[in-house]
């Protein structure tokens, strides 16, 4: 007989409001009862019981806006609430098919300025947008309403260097080329973000979130477990858990 091997899927983004279509994506692509046999866990999952401080006033979400005229529009996944106040879409409320919460958003002149992330009715996230609509904080609370860990997002300026042989096939097009001892040298910069992370169960800082999601996985996955990290991100996590067993094929 084969031994059934367990396997659990840590969901860990930092836009918590991804895990929902993350989950809803993995009912797509496998058989039901393939998806049965997973045991899927989310960062909110984990922390649910860790201690933590209030959350202070003016960075709570607030739902005042539930008393204004509402649209609601049907679809297969739930309902879309959206909320009206001199005329304009100010806050929009995502429910899934109980007409629980899924995501709360206001916005400010149609742009996303916060949002509430809930997961089976309670809010575990509280994520801020910049001026850009990037994400600028994501608070990550426990059961009790607490903030557990701060994602701070920063950037910062990346140079970028690919050097070949002048028979490689291979063109930067966007890129500035010289030529070099027999090699051609392709140059470009970038701004690349990055997440500070502050944990409030010991005031830890943790200058990489990869650091932070290291020592997240010590604590609950098993010295003898394998653990499947894509390569995009294998680089970058694998040195903080060097005695962890890691694939990704």
């Amino acid at each position: 007989m084969t031994d059934q091997v367990q396997v659990t899927i840590i969901l860990a983004m930092i836009q918590f409001n991804h895990y929902e279509g993350a989950r809803r994506l993995m009912h797509d692509l496998f058989p039901a009862e393939q998806v049965a046999k997973l045991k899927v866990v989310s960062l909110a999952n984990l922390m649910s019981d860790a201690p933590g401080i209030e959350v202070t006033a003016s960075e709570q979400f607030k739902s005042d806006f539930e008393t204004l005229p509402a649209h609601r529009f049907e679809a297969a996944e739930g309902v879309t609430v959206r909320y009206i106040k001199d005329g304009e879409i100010t806050a929009e409320v995502n429910e899934d098919v109980n007409q629980k919460p899924l995501l709360k958003t206001r916005f400010d002149k149609h742009q996303p300025v916060q949002s509430a992330v809930y997961e089976a009715g309670r809010e575990f996230g509280i994520l801020s947008y910049d001026d850009d609509n990037n994400l600028s904080q994501a608070l990550l609370l426990n059961q009790q309403g607490q903030l557990v860990t701060r994602f701070i997002r920063h950037t910062q300026p990346v140079n970028i260097a690919y050097t070949m042989g002048r028979t490689s096939k291979l063109v930067f097009t966007e890129m500035v080329s010289e030529t070099e001892k027999g090699h051609v040298k392709y140059q470009d910069s970038e701004v690349q973000a990055y997440y500070e992370v502050v944990s409030y169960q010991n005031y830890d800082r943790f200058d990489s979130v990869y650091s932070f999601y290291a020592s997240v996985l010590e604590q609950v996955v098993a010295a003898d477990s394998g653990l499947f990290i894509d390569l995009n991100d294998n680089p970058k996590l694998a040195p903080y858990l060097p005695q962890q067993l890691i694939f990704n094929y």
